[in-house]
Order: structure tokens, then C-alpha cells, then sequence
């Protein structure tokens, strides 16, 4: 082989080894460790695919999942006792929280490149998944022709006197989630105080969780169900027919489950081998198919049920992964959201 050639594929081969090696390295490393703690706020059961993939792929380390929620994850990430190595909430302000308060371990994933743009912060905090926020109902109550299709149908229908729906939606003061859904649709619907004395006038559950708000639904007790997570009315759509769910056509926000590995993991190693595999194109795809949600990954299709979002993309508002979040978590400024928010509800519903 010529000199300058044999130089040529050094310089070509030299960066595929030297990763290689990072990775055996890492590999090695985590082995010794044996083990990974991941705290997160979706259900086992919603993930026992992706942990089964995991474990097929690393069988060495022991992985401990515990379901908390983003309020504990923060909690014991923020006490520096009992926190995993890796943070997994959808909770995405207290996530920014936690990155802003210096206690993220930086890590520039190999998986980077693949994700949109607003999806990271800093190398220290990842977006996993692709969640629109929808509008549910009974279709029992609504027939299609009346179904609101966005904020601003739904507004007016509420303030017509013929309609009666009844509607149930988070808890905003109690739900870190809802708190959360409600201050960005704030920032996004110039009519957000309008539409949310609309809310406020037919308000008759405030629960914690989406699945809660569907099980409503089903037992006939609400009509509409506002700010459900898209992959949760899906699912549950699926096993009860009688409820359906909507993209709103004004816009539809995105949040994402948001991963960072905690700046004192035990096991720091086998905490990158975990965000790696979940923004991986095989952990991408398994949490798509076996737990439904759509994959954050620009080079897989995202899809929610027949929907798909990628031909949505002028309506979807994914929200920008960064230290905007953190606006809202201000105690002023949540004080005063809040006391608005409560002028808004019947007073069976106000907090004390």
C-alpha cells in the first residue's frame, strides 16, 4: 500500500476506533459497577419492554426501577439521599430545575445528532419522548359533528348556553403535571384567561393524572377531558371505545419525558449506557411499539395511532427543552397564576 494512501485510511479509520474504544471502555466500566437505578414517573408496566431490551443487552447490571413522582424524584435528587443515578420524569420543569441547580452530570450522547434541536440542554438533560396534549370526550354525549376541534371551538361551546358538558381536567394547584400543562398553554393561546373561565364554569373533576380524567370519561361522570396526554387517550381509547380524542387544530403542545443522570450516580457508567439505549434507534422503537409512546428521534416515524404527527407538525408546539421552563416554577408568578386560576372554579372546587 502507497504511503499517502495508508495515511489516508488511518485519518478515515482513526475516530471509528477511538469511539469504539470509549465505548468497550464505558462497557467495561459499568460492568464493574453491576448495577443502575433509574427513578421515573411512567409506570413499570408501561416500560417492562424497554427494560427487557435493556437487560437483554447489558444481562450484567442489576436495574432497579422505582416509580416516584416528579415532585419525590426531585425531592430526593435535591436532598442528595435515596436518588438514582438516572432521573426520568415527565415533570419537564422540575427536570431544567434540577439541571439549573447544578446537580446534572454532563454527557454528550452519541445519540445527539439524531434528536430536533429542542430537545437537549446543555449535554446534560434529554428529551425521550414525543407527547402531544389532546382534548378527550365521551362520544356517548358528543356526537362528531359537535366535537371542538380546538381551544378556541371549545371556549365558545362552553359559553353557550345549550351546551352543558361537564369537564374535568388536573388539579393545577396539587398536579405538578397540570400546574405545568396549564402555565404553557398560558404562553401559547393569547384567549388563556378567556378559555380558562370557560374551564372554570363547567369544571367538575380536577384530577392528578391523565388516566384518571379518561377513567371519568368512561364511567359517564365527564364529557370533555382537557390537556390529556395524547399517548394515555390513545391507549386507553383503544379498550373503550366510547371515548375519543382529538388533536386541537389552533395547537396541540408536545412535552417530553426528560432524562438526565443525577451529578453524584453511584453508577454513572451504566447510567450512560441507559440514555444512550433509550435514544437509541432500537430503544426508540421499542417504546414506541410496546409502550405507545412516539419516539422523539428525527429518523423514526412518529405516529399516535392512526395519526400521523409528522404531517401535524405545522399545529404540534413541542416545547423548547431549556431554561424557560423555569419561568412558571417562579413563586411569584405562580402564586399569582394560581390565585387567577382559583377565581376561575365554582367554589365547591376552590382550595382554601
Amino acid at each position: 500500500m502507497k504511503p499517502m494512501r495508508a495515511m489516508l485510511l488511518l485519518l478515515l479509520t482513526s475516530p471509528v476506533l477511538a469511539s469504539n474504544a470509549q465505548r468497550s471502555a464505558l462497557e467495561e466500566t459499568a460492568r464493574r459497577e453491576a448495577a443502575l437505578v433509574v427513578d421515573s414517573t411512567t409506570d413499570r408496566e408501561q416500560v417492562a419492554p424497554l427494560l427487557a431490551a435493556f437487560q437483554q443487552r447489558y444481562p450484567y447490571l442489576q436495574v432497579a426501577y422505582r416509580d416516584l413522582s416528579g415532585a419525590d424524584i426531585y425531592r430526593r435528587a435535591v436532598s442528595g439521599q435515596q436518588h438514582g443515578d438516572v432521573l426520568w420524569s415527565s415533570a419537564m420543569d422540575l427536570q431544567i430545575k434540577l439541571v439549573n441547580e447544578g446537580l446534572a452530570l454532563r454527557y454528550s450522547s452519541p445519540q445527539k445528532a439524531a434528536l430536533p434541536g429542542w430537545a437537549s440542554w446543555r449535554d446534560e438533560v434529554y428529551g425521550t419522548t414525543f407527547e402531544p396534549i389532546v382534548l378527550a370526550y365521551d362520544r356517548r354525549r358528543i356526537a362528531a359533528q359537535d366535537v371542538p376541534e380546538s381551544h378556541t371551538a371549545l371556549r365558545r361551546a362552553l359559553r353557550t348556553h345549550g351546551v352543558h358538558w361537564r369537564v374535568a381536567s388536573y388539579d393545577v394547584e396539587a398536579s405538578g403535571a397540570g400546574y405545568f400543562f396549564f402555565s404553557q398553554d398560558s404562553r401559547h393561546n393569547p384567549e388563556f384567561w378567556e378559555m380558562a373561565a370557560a374551564l372554570g364554569q363547567r369544571m367538575r373533576y380536577q384530577e392528578g393524572n391523565s388516566l384518571t380524567l379518561l377513567k371519568r370519561l368512561q364511567r359517564g361522570e365527564a364529557d370533555i377531558a382537557y390537556n390529556v396526554l395524547g399517548p394515555y387517550a390513545w391507549r386507553f381509547a383503544q379498550q373503550h371505545p366510547q371515548v375519543g380524542w382529538v388533536l386541537p387544530q389552533d395547537y396541540t403542545l408536545v412535552v417530553s419525558r426528560l432524562q438526565l443522570i443525577h451529578k453524584s450516580a453511584r453508577h454513572p457508567a451504566a447510567a450512560r449506557l441507559w440514555v444512550d439505549f433509550v435514544l437509541s434507534r432500537e430503544g426508540q422503537q421499542v417504546l414506541a411499539k410496546g409502550s405507545g409512546l412516539p419516539p422523539i428521534r428525527n429518523d423514526l416515524p412518529r405516529r399516535l395511532g392512526t395519526v400521523d404527527l409528522d404531517r401535524e407538525a405545522a399545529k404540534l408546539r413541542p416545547i423548547q427543552v431549556g431554561s424557560g421552563l423555569l419561568v412558571y416554577l417562579d413563586s411569584a408568578k405562580r402564586s399569582l397564576f394560581l390565585r387567577r386560576w382559583r377565581e376561575q372554579l365554582p367554589a365547591s372546587l376552590q382550595q382554601p
